[in-house]
């Protein structure tokens, strides 16, 4: 269990945690040296390609694209390049797609000029789902059990996993999380959080007067190979990803 004293920081940003700030120019990097983390993300209404390249590894160097290398994203016909963002002290390239279905096939091609390598990865998205409980304005005690329950699916080769956030005050006013994570759970779409067991509600520190937000956050991950050009390590995998509405978690009775 995690007790945070910051709201919960997404996935999509934890990964980037112990990355270097240092840039490297890709023209300076062989290919058997980039680590790469290569990955389609959706919502459910349009689809993220998103593309990080760095030196060695995921806390190497970020590589920026030397102006004869290229990464495009492809889907339903649709051929992309990817743009560069720099906007969270780290470099990866991004394209959005209007399309967001089940099985949608997505190539991410990295194309190098000097030596005229081209590397394919190809990952393909996992159904889309839909949270149905916990609802908007829900409102439970802190020794409740909360029935989490999405869109089940019996595919075999993707896996869920399950976040609940709980945003409290403390004491003095600032904000304090208590962060619970079910890892490779059975996509049944069922899920039952016994708030009783976590110790986060028993601190001292928390001002009981007033109520916890809680939220769940679930995503449906497709892993998908990896090219043998990248170093060993490197990731690739399609998500669905659903974020419940808010609800409340009383702390007295």
């Amino acid at each position: 269990m995690n007790f945070k004293t910051l709201s919960v920081i997404p996935f999509s940003i934890l990964a980037l945690a112990g990355c270097s700030t240092e840039t490297t120019e890709s023209s300076s990097v062989k290919t058997d040296a980039i680590w790469a983390d290569i990955y389609v993300t959706s919502q459910g209404e349009d689809s993220r390609v998103i593309a990080e390249l760095n030196v060695s590894s995921r806390n190497g160097n970020n590589i920026k694209l030397s102006d004869n290398d290229k990464l495009q994203a492809t889907a339903s016909g649709v051929t992309k390049d990817l743009k560069i963002d720099d906007s969270l002290l780290d470099i990866d390239y991004r394209a959005t797609f209007n399309v967001a279905g089940k099985d949608t096939d997505f190539t991410v091609t990295f194309s190098r000029s000097e030596t005229n390598d081209v590397i394919k990865t190809n990952l393909t998205l996992p159904a889309p789902f839909n949270i149905i409980t916990p609802q908007k304005n829900q409102s439970f005690y802190k020794k409740d059990t909360i029935e989490v329950n999405w869109t089940a699916d019996t595919a075999t080769d993707t896996r869920l996993d399950v976040v609940l956030t709980v945003r409290c005050k403390n004491k003095e006013g600032n904000e304090q999380s208590i962060v619970e994570n079910f890892r490779d759970i059975e996509d049944d779409g069922n899920l039952k959080i016994d708030l009783s067991a976590l110790e986060g509600f028993e601190q001292d520190t928390l001002n009981t007067k007033q109520t916890c937000e809680g939220e769940v956050y679930i995503e449906r991950i497709r892993y998908s190979p990896v090219p043998e050009a990248y170093v060993n390590g490197s990731r690739a995998r399609a998500i669905q990803e659903r974020y419940s509405d808010a609800f409340e978690v009383r702390l007295s009775s």
